[in-house]
């Protein structure tokens, strides 16, 4: 009788599970690209065409960037998933590898969208104040121009230069000086309208402005740490696995 012994079978559920687990880690992997690819097209596409001196330009990369980061953070997550269902992949682990590094580089860029916002945002406020405040002062000019009008060819003269004129009757149905008043008085309404909104709308680009900023400096903060904490357990994996093949060469 032989003294070699037996061979022990491998269970139908071993062999069933560890032929699973490359399946799991394939389909994880695919559904992770997939889901990362789809969030750089959306990304890429609402930040076209580039202006990279637009203020507005940039808001709107801010909050593109931060909407495609959550869906890439959710991908990088379940590619590292993939991974540890099946370590032996060395294309998944290549891409898993490579995928951690640019984590590093996302991480720092939602960081930087913490400042860039609050710059984009002040600037595309001040534009806009400022385009209020030359509009106003050019109906005052023009509002003091009307006034030295002493007959009716520089009164329609006046009227014709503004940029949205009230409508004069061929013929004045009134003498000049009451038509003067009349139009000059409609001028007046226009100014006191134009500077009320002011009032009214500044603050309330301000508020907004704020609440948008601290919205997104937070999103950003929390996203930024997360995809940073991921480089860094790159990093500790990468070293640990370093220090296990140089103690294996040394024994």
């Amino acid at each position: 009788m032989s003294d070699t012994p037996l061979r022990q079978p491998v269970p139908g559920g071993e062999r069933h599970k560890s032929r699973l687990k490359p399946l799991t880690a394939r389909s994880l992997a695919v559904g992770a690209l997939a889901l990362m690819a789809a969030s750089l097209n959306s990304l890429i596409f609402a930040i076209l065409p580039l202006q990279l001196n637009s203020p507005d330009w940039l808001l709107r990369f801010i909050s593109a960037l931060l909407a495609s980061s959550l869906q890439l953070l959710v991908g990088t997550l379940v590619l590292l998933v993939a991974r540890l269902f099946n370590s032996r992949d060395l294309k998944l682990a290549k891409r898993v590898d490579w995928i951690e590094r640019m984590a590093r580089w996302w991480g720092i860029l939602l960081l930087l969208t913490i400042p860039l916002q609050i710059y984009a945002g002040i600037t595309t406020i001040d534009r806009q104040e400022a385009s209020t405040d030359k509009n106003i002062a050019q109906m005052r000019r023009i509002i003091e121009t009307f006034k030295l009008a002493n007959d009716e060819s520089q009164l329609r003269s006046v009227v014709a230069s503004l940029p949205n004129p009230p409508t004069l009757p061929p013929k004045f149905d009134a003498p000049f000086p009451v038509v003067k008043d009349r139009v000059l008085t409609n001028l007046t309404a226009r100014l006191n309208a134009a500077v009320n909104e002011r009032s009214r709308i500044n603050p309330q680009r301000w508020q907004s402005f704020i609440a948008d900023a601290i919205r997104n400096a937070i999103q950003a903060a929390l996203l930024g740490t997360a995809f940073l904490g991921i480089t860094k357990y790159h990093d500790k994996a990468q070293n640990g696995s370093r220090s296990k093949t140089s103690s294996t060469a040394l024994s």
